[in-house]
């Protein structure tokens, strides 16, 4: 229980932050203060300092205005003080976590007496590898002829963009994140100046000491709070937690913008793999492996291993070959081909544990190589290999084998099968473009990761605060815990938005002469567009799809070129600017959107005064997963429509329709062009779960 003191201290820090930022106490922030804070209140500890009873998770949907940042940051960060732990505040988006880090932190150090110290947390793959920008400097200067096992050689043209970053990280006038540098760096710049885990030699680094990554590191050690995102979130925890950021043990995690974890767990432990850019790979892993074994003297104990290493490739190369006529047969006409219930064809499944025959001996050869490249690179000189070998050799060899690593899971879970009871694994092939031509990717994912979250975070963690303003689907919380795998004994509240949402905006169901799966469709919906738009003011149409937005904008691109905004034709960033520079003008502008449009803009005020959404925004039917889902739910004699596909366009919808209020001065109305809404039982059911606008 939490004590009087606590309650105390945070009831303080609350009235300070009322009297110096001058903000207008509201009810809903104050519940949510109170339930996040009884619940980790109530966390019990063993002898180790670890939760040892059923509490410290809570689920708080906060609708929007609440102020839900300042609540959740005022409840948790004295108890996590108090009991000497992390406090780490994990975010979905790059807008959010900037937020967090450049605005509400910096407010809240300067307004509370509870001193407090806090770091972002990102991924190796964001931070400058000093290395690696040596290499390819002096590669550029011709100093150094190094090894690229994937025949790329940083460009002529980027040789002044890699001293300018060497002179400004050298200066202090930059950090090392390739988030904060002044311009965009693009994926072929950025690919020669960051490592890898397997091409990072840690200690053994030359430039450990000033390394940006460890700097970051170092910086978490120090930190009250450390701000993250939850893809930095799962992979920790996949490494087993506490890898590079705190362990789960000793943390109180904040997952804002909670209803995308699921989703983000589900991208993350997919597994896939293209024929055509395996065999690529296999043939320059096959010269690399040559040139190491012409280039150095190799040691007893890795010569058999690396001699074998190049027949292991053309085996391995030979295999693909076959597989690439029967994923060619499987396709067939089709874009992709799923399989029902996971289960591969027996033909498949033989190919594939065909290739983990040669591919589990080569992975374990190139294991071997990299630990001992990686003891060469010790300055005591007490590695097998010279020190200027393992220099040259270690980073390359490191990628292959994260290469191979990558490829042993992807081939493993492919060619496994589920036993009975389990639930099935979504498994599919597609084709993807490959440079010029394409290729055939073999896909697998979990339909669900209810059980690896269950696993690694909610049972190990010391307490969890979930919030998002849509965390319930149709006015449940169910869908939420069935997704994550949200212990039964969590706390779940509702606090409602302080908007005066009848007085502020109006929400009206337009009745179109057909509906969406009707090919009048899109003429009916593109005359209401030309003839209710008011042009001189500000206005977002949502669309579903990225067809029919761009038909729609071919139908008015030309009339409305100085007016129209488009998603995809424009950076987002700069779609926003624009929009903003002509309401400030005093002129119109219209911005037609995707999903991404729908959530996390912010346009308050005369920025928005008009939300168009074309139809419900439903998942793509075909997507692989989903379908997988949906064949579980029905085979388990469940409704798949109700139980999946309808609460996920029901927290889509909700989302979309929150663009229009962001504050108690906005007002505006919302249009959806899907008469369905009113037209099904489903609908209405949707309908009850939007704000309460007056409806006309």
């Amino acid at each position: 229980m939490l004590s009087q003191e606590s309650k105390e201290r945070i009831q303080a820090l609350y009235r300070e932050c009322i009297k110096k930022l001058d903000l207008t106490p509201r009810y809903g922030q104050r519940v949510m203060i109170a339930e996040i804070a009884k619940s980790l209140g109530a966390i019990t500890t063993d002898d180790k300092g670890e939760r040892n009873n059923d509490s410290g998770i809570v689920v708080v949907e906060a609708g929007t205005g609440t102020g839900k940042t300042l609540a959740y940051l005022l409840a948790t960060l004295p108890v996590a003080i108090e009991q000497e732990k992390k406090l780490l505040i994990s975010t979905a988006t790059i807008a959010l976590q900037e937020q967090i880090l450049d605005k509400d932190l910096p407010n809240l150090k300067e307004t509370i007496s509870l001193p407090f110290n806090y770091a972002l947390a990102k991924g190796r793959g964001r931070y400058l590898c000093l290395l690696k920008l040596d290499k390819s400097l002096q590669q550029l200067s011709g100093i150094l002829t190094t090894v690229d096992l994937f025949e790329q050689t940083p460009e002529e043209q980027d040789r002044e963009l890699y001293e300018l970053m060497l002179n400004q990280y050298a200066s202090g006038g930059w950090d090392g994140d390739r988030d904060r540098w002044d311009d965009e760096v693009a994926d072929n710049q950025w690919s020669h100046l960051t490592a890898t885990h397997r091409e990072c030699s840690n200690r053994r680094c030359p430039h450990f000491d000033n390394c940006a990554f460890f700097k970051a590191r170092s910086a978490m050690e120090d930190a009250d709070i450390i701000i993250a995102n939850h893809d930095l979130v799962l992979s920790d925890l996949s490494l087993g937690g506490g890898v590079v950021l705190p362990a789960p043990e000793k943390t109180i995690y904040v997952f804002d913008e909670g209803h995308h974890l699921a989703d983000k767990a589900l991208n993350h432990f997919r597994l896939e793999f293209g024929v055509r850019a395996q065999r690529q790979w296999l043939k320059q892993l096959e010269q690399g492996v040559e040139q190491f074994v012409a280039a150095t003297g190799l040691p007893p104990s890795i010569m058999h291993s690396l001699q074998a290493a190049p027949e292991q490739c053309r085996e391995l190369n030979n295999h693909f070959n076959l597989l690439w006529p029967l994923a060619f047969d499987l396709l067939g006409e089709r874009d992709r081909v799923r399989f029902e219930f996971g289960h591969i064809t027996e033909n498949l499944r033989d190919l594939l544990n065909n290739i983990k025959a040669p591919l589990q001996p080569l992975l374990q050869g190139l294991d071997k190589l990299n630990d001992m490249l990686q003891a060469s690179l010790d300055t005591k000189g007490e590695g097998e290999f010279s020190l200027d070998i393992a220099e040259s050799w270690q980073a390359p060899m490191g990628m292959m084998l994260a290469r191979a690593e990558a490829l042993w899971e992807a081939v493993t879970w492919m060619a496994a099968a589920e036993k009975e009871g389990e639930l099935p694994v979504a498994r599919w092939l597609s084709k993807t473009p490959f440079g010029e031509d394409w290729d055939i990717k073999l896909s697998a994912s979990p339909i669900a990761v209810a059980d690896q979250l269950r696993k690694n975070l909610w049972s190990r963690c010391h307490g969890a605060v979930v919030t998002s303003a849509t965390l319930t689907a149709l006015n449940s919380f169910g869908n939420l815990t069935w997704e994550t795998g949200l212990p039964d004994w969590a706390g779940y509240h509702r606090v409602a938005s302080p908007f005066d949402y009848p007085n502020l905006g109006q929400l009206e169901v337009v009745q179109l002469g057909s509906d969406p799966k009707s090919d009048q469709f899109q003429a009916d919906i593109e005359q209401w567009i030309r003839t209710q738009l008011d042009f001189g003011k500000s206005t977002l149409v949502l669309f579903s799809s990225r067809a029919q937005l761009e038909a729609t904008r071919d139908t008015f691109i030309r009339d409305w070129y100085e007016t129209l905004l488009c998603q995809g034709f424009l950076p987002k960033s700069e779609i926003v600017r624009r929009h903003k520079e002509r309401i400030d003008k005093g002129e119109g502008s219209i911005i037609f959107g995707l999903a991404s449009f729908a959530e996390g803009i912010d346009l308050p005020g005369d920025y928005l005064t008009h939300v168009v959404i074309v139809k419900i925004p439903f998942a793509v039917p075909d997507d692989p997963i989903q379908a997988a889902t949906s064949e579980w739910l029905e085979s388990r004699g469940r409704n798949p429509f109700m139980d999946l596909t309808l609460p996920a366009a029901s927290i889509r919808l909700v989302q979309a329709c929150g663009r229009l209020i962001r504050k108690e001065t906005d007002s505006g109305r919302i249009s959806i062009l899907d008469r369905r809404l009113t037209s099904t039982r489903y609908g209405k059911l949707l309908l009850d779960s939007l704000p309460p606008l007056r409806r006309i």
